[in-house]
């Protein structure tokens, strides 16, 4: 029998693997944080990013489709699965816009957020032209606080958390009290 250098197969090429073998796929995953609108903790979980991605979030953390998620401190719903990332923050909220009444000194005005927006964001919209027009030394004191709390409401957090069950609006006071100093 004659030996040859030919591989069997004639495509092979000498430290390739050969073209039977299975092509190895690279799963992508991403870590996930996600608030859910009455639930006190955030959810943490690993999932796969692909286009199941929504499907594979709501089943996780055990809601339905009328969940909508949103990336933190974003105005939309999260469009598709997040490319290239290896964690994100979401909100799950059934609420696709909250309306934000912001009552100070006699008046309130409202304004409608995504429940995923910050409370930063409401408050300086409240102080601003659009809300309320406080000068610049009052805009830096104001906070927003729940009526009959004794603390102001987190900046970093987003505002569906605060949002009651069975509602779509939120109610808060602009105070310009000096929480500083407990």
């Amino acid at each position: 029998m004659e030996h040859s250098n030919q591989p069997a197969n004639p495509k092979h090429i000498e430290g390739q693997p050969p073209d039977s073998a299975l092509e190895v796929i690279e799963v992508l995953e991403i870590d996930v944080e996600i608030e859910i609108e009455d639930r006190e903790e955030a959810m943490g979980f690993s999932v796969v990013v692909d286009e199941r991605f929504h499907e594979t979030v709501r089943a996780r953390i055990g809601v339905s489709e009328d969940m909508h998620l949103f990336e933190h401190g974003h105005d939309k719903p999260l469009p598709r699965p997040p490319h290239g990332r290896k964690a994100i923050r979401l909100v799950g909220h059934r609420c696709p816009v909250v309306t934000l009444q912001v009552r100070y000194e006699h008046r309130t005005i409202e304004h409608h957020f995504a429940p995923s927006e910050t409370v930063f964001k409401a408050l300086q919209w409240a102080v601003g032209k659009k809300g309320f027009g406080l000068d610049p030394v009052a805009a830096a004191k104001a906070n927003l606080i729940l009526p009959g709390a004794d603390a102001p409401l987190p900046r970093e957090d987003a505002l569906g958390k605060f949002v009651k069950h069975s509602h779509c609006t939120l109610v808060v006071d602009l105070t310009l009290k000096d929480f500083s100093n407990g």
